[in-house]
């Protein structure tokens, strides 16, 4: 018997956990460590990402006792190597296929460690995940972040230019069938919205379920006063992909005008990591919110929020800033899209409006009475303790622990 000993395969490094999948696995596998789990990371890391700093491998070294950053090649060659993949690989997947040499070196390392069970922390480095499970003799546990293939047509979508336009299309091509058939070969999938798993269940996928984001610990939540805030409305996210963008741009063009006229001097505050061109343009026409980029401590935006807002209008899975915001003592603000995913006793967490004058009406009326609603402490035992217990046990079963 194995023990508790995973291999966690992720598309990028989760550090710093400065939006959605990397909230999701940071906070998931520190808390899986701190309950004797033995992790190892295998991830990868593109030349057009961000470097990974010392700081951020360092903050992960109590988590995961071995970490792998495989490169994902841009040269000639490897694009070569990429295009003659698509046939029956996904772009993204196609790009963190390892070369024989890597998968060789990875297979012995994971002989010699002795995993119970491989996890695909999202789908797309099944290629090299499921040949560990392999020589291994163990399952494919695979986690949910959304229904990827149908995530990337709404990114395509909301993206209003041709070029990147062009590369989420391209990211398309086989996606379905190969996430459908991966899910279908996995021993389980624990998927982040109930909604997705039900789409699943509807296509034939049985050994699928429910598991919400968790968050190991309060001890990085700050919960002020409403008169000790900063900011009347606070928002923080990814300032870079289309569909929050997409989601601010009708915020700042069509809920702000309303805001300025119910609540004059409103003060707002947006921060999120790396806004390129078109984010910042949108700030220019509101140089009443205050834009944060790259903010050190997501907790010291949301804990200065009166109200917290999230008019995200497209998207699949769960939004998990929408789970950040319920750690904190204040009224929510979202759309439909914001809240969907959840389970039932979630749902009236949040004041759902879709149309901008409703949602700016919501906001106002949130400034006059900027308190949870009831249940608050109740609804964030799901993506705390209770969550993670949930989670390891069923890991566990699955992996025959």
């Amino acid at each position: 018997m194995s023990g508790k000993r995973l291999i966690v395969l992720t598309s990028d490094l989760p550090c710093p956990p400065t939006y959605g999948h990397k909230v999701d696995q940071y906070h998931r596998w520190r808390a899986f460590a701190a309950r004797g789990w033995r992790l190892r990371l295998i991830c990868w890391r593109s030349p057009l990402d961000a470097p990974a700093t010392a700081a951020d491998v360092d903050a992960l070294r109590d988590v995961f006792e071995a970490i792998d950053i495989l490169p994902i090649a841009h040269s000639p060659a490897a694009f070569a190597r990429r295009l003659a993949r698509l046939w029956r690989y996904p772009s993204h997947v196609a790009a963190r296929v390892p070369d024989a040499a890597t998968q060789a070196r990875l297979i012995a390392e994971a002989k010699a460690f002795g995993p119970a069970a491989i996890v695909l922390d999202g789908i797309y480095g099944g290629v090299g995940g499921e040949a560990l499970a392999r020589a291994c003799g163990v399952p494919v546990i695979v986690r949910g972040h959304n229904i990827e293939h149908l995530y990337f047509a709404q990114q395509a979508a909301a993206t209003r230019d041709l070029r990147s336009r062009l590369a989420w299309s391209i990211a398309r091509f086989g996606l379905k069938r190969y996430e459908e058939g991966l899910l279908r070969r996995a021993a389980w999938t624990f998927d982040i919205s109930a909604d997705d798993v039900a789409y699943w269940k509807r296509r034939g996928i049985a050994r699928i379920s429910w598991a919400p984001t968790v968050f190991s610990g309060d001890r990085a939540v700050t919960r002020l006063p409403p008169a000790e805030k900063r900011w009347d409305v606070a928002y923080i996210g990814n300032l870079r992909l289309p569909n929050n963008l997409r989601g601010i741009a009708w915020f700042v063009s069509d809920v702000m005008p309303h805001l300025r006229a119910l609540r004059p001097g409103i003060r707002c505050a947006f921060a999120g990591a790396d806004p390129g061109p078109a984010a910042l343009a949108l700030f220019v026409q509101a140089p009443d919110i205050d834009l944060i980029a790259n903010a050190p401590s997501a907790d010291d935006v949301l804990c200065n929020g009166r109200v917290l807002v999230n008019p995200i209008l497209s998207g699949s899975g769960v939004n998990v800033k929408s789970i950040d915001m319920l750690r904190y003592d204040a009224p929510i603000v979202t759309t439909s899209v914001g809240a969907q995913g959840f389970a039932p006793e979630v749902a009236g967490q949040f004041r759902i409006h879709d149309d901008a004058e409703p949602f700016a009406r919501a906001v106002v009326a949130a400034l006059a009475d900027p308190y949870p609603p009831a249940g608050r402490s109740g609804v964030r035992s799901l993506f705390g303790e209770d969550g993670i217990t949930e989670q390891a046990a069923l890991i566990a079963r699955i992996a025959g622990i």
